[in-house]
């Protein structure tokens, strides 16, 4: 179906105001920041990040969905993790990017033929599914959305999180923070650790993570972007403080 037609058009314009609503909707619950598609606030431990992705036509040619899709991505930033990719002394959080170290992955509540896949929603071409579309989104913010977020503002059931629950890359629910034995997992271990005062587990973790990182081939890159994080978690274990970049 040509993009310029006016069903495609309509669809897209259905999903813009759905996403519209919703930006009113979380602005309620003190989302009262945004760039582009992305909202989020800032919590005692964290910011709460919630992007919208709505999937532009040349994505949607290639994933077989019908314009007017699109899908939610929770997501938690935590100032006291390390944020992967970046260097230890970077001390600017980009929550306007979209994502945290640890994500939710969120599914449709609502039958629709036309998506495949279960995480994207279709905001459809007349006025009933939108609003079919609008109720089930709503209701899978609020359900499951906002617990998400509630979740981790423990920071206990956070280090709890990452010793014993598996990542659900693939699947729904929490994911993003590494298989278990990773060194991204054994690293996010090791510094919620030292934030919760648990010296001998952050020690235990960030040595296992020096491990695995130097036995990674090839794994140059990686080596730069961890080890600095290993050597800054072991300072403040040996002195029993928890590492805090500035907010």
């Amino acid at each position: 179906m040509p993009s310029s037609s006016p069903r495609v058009a309509g669809a897209n314009e259905n999903a813009r105001q759905i996403v519209q609503l919703c930006y009113r909707e979380m602005e309620a619950s003190g989302f009262d920041n945004r760039k582009g598609t992305t909202l989020w606030r800032r919590t005692n431990i964290k910011y709460d990040v919630l992007k919208f992705d709505v999937i532009p036509g040349a994505r949607c040619r290639k994933w077989r969905v019908p314009a007017g899709s699109f899908s939610l991505d929770p997501s938690c930033l935590f100032p006291f993790l390390p944020r992967i990719g970046s260097l230890p002394s970077a001390d600017v959080y980009r929550p306007e990017k979209g994502y945290g170290q640890i994500r939710l992955s969120v599914h449709r509540g609502m039958r629709q033929p036309s998506v495949k896949s279960p995480n994207i929603w279709w905001a459809g071409d007349d006025a009933k599914t939108v609003e079919l579309v609008l109720k089930d989104v709503l209701g899978t913010l609020h359900e499951k959305v906002l617990p998400f977020f509630g979740r981790f503002e423990n920071i206990e059931e956070l280090l709890r999180t990452f010793v014993q629950d598996e990542d659900a890359i693939g699947h729904q629910g929490v994911w993003d923070f590494g298989k278990m034995g990773s060194p991204n997992r054994l690293l996010y271990i090791a510094f919620a650790a030292l934030e919760c005062g648990e010296w001998d587990v952050a020690i235990s973790n960030l040595l296992a993570c020096r491990e695995r990182t130097l036995a990674i081939p090839a794994g140059v890159q990686v080596q730069a972007w961890i080890l600095p994080y290993v050597d800054q978690g072991l300072a403040c274990a040996e002195h029993r403080r928890p590492w805090s970049a500035p907010l």
